[in-house]
């Protein structure tokens, strides 16, 4: 039992690389274009102990009228709205990489994308600068790696070029609601539902108001909402109720 144990540990000690894995954070999962831009610089890091490679995928989302979303395609040929460049990052350990999203569409209304950034294996084919070939013993490392990532995503709110901001509040005897009359996209940050003395309040959370979308709040007895009302580059703090 002594000499499997004592095999053990050698083992571990000489294949640690094998417990090695990237560890991806994209920062904000919400990212936002105003309508003077037409590139936007998104960093990547990886906070794990191997290098990653990584795919970026590009999604339009089309809204309907009710707000449900739906997702197209990826974009990967001919004329497309936004493009990714580099669409392949190779991140070092502990390292950091940006690829700069391109906007080519048209600015006439807000356009939404998902943007994910998906741990692959590295293929020269696959458009990955690879340089020297790498061995076999690295590459079922990396294939190991890959198998516990998952790939993560944020979404890019392209606004219009002329962007109008329009938000009303209609106030009624049960409820208050919030309406989005412009044409881009509002916040309301760190949203809350908190007690008359702004106490004992709710997780806060984020909520986007699309354009001609609205959000009801019921009134209740010694109760509040509370929030930081975004519009483009403007921020103001709300509070509804008593």
């Amino acid at each position: 039992m002594k000499k499997i144990c004592s095999a053990l540990i050698i083992l571990m000690f000489f294949n640690k690389d094998v417990f090695a894995s990237a560890e991806i954070n994209i920062g904000t999962l919400y990212d936002y274009m105003n309508g003077q831009q037409s590139t936007y610089l998104k960093r990547v890091r990886n906070q794990g102990d191997s290098t990653a490679f990584i795919k970026v995928a590009i999604h339009e989302i089309i809204y309907d009228e009710m707000g449900k979303p739906s997702e197209l395609a990826e974009l990967t040929e001919g004329p497309r709205p936004l493009i990714a460049s580099p669409s392949r990052m190779i991140i070092p350990a502990n390292g950091m990489q940006a690829t700069r999203l391109l906007y080519m569409g048209g600015r006439d209304k807000e356009r939404y994308f998902r943007i994910r950034f998906i741990p692959v294996l590295p293929k020269q084919e696959d458009g990955f600068d690879l340089g020297a070939n790498i061995d076999s013993e690295s590459q079922q490392a990396v294939s190991a790696g890959v198998n516990i990532l998952t790939g993560f995503g944020t979404i890019v709110f392209v606004m219009p070029k002329e962007s109008l901001f329009d938000t009303q509040f209609i106030k009624e005897d049960s409820t208050t609601t919030v309406i989005n009359k412009g044409n881009t996209t509002i916040v309301l940050d760190f949203f809350e539902e908190c007690d008359s003395r702004g106490k004992n309040c709710s997780t806060p959370s984020k909520i986007h108001l699309l354009p001609n979308m609205s959000k009801q709040l019921v009134k209740k007895s010694n109760h509040l909402y509370q929030f930081s009302l975004i519009e483009g580059d403007k921020s103001r703090s709300i509070v509804i109720g008593h």
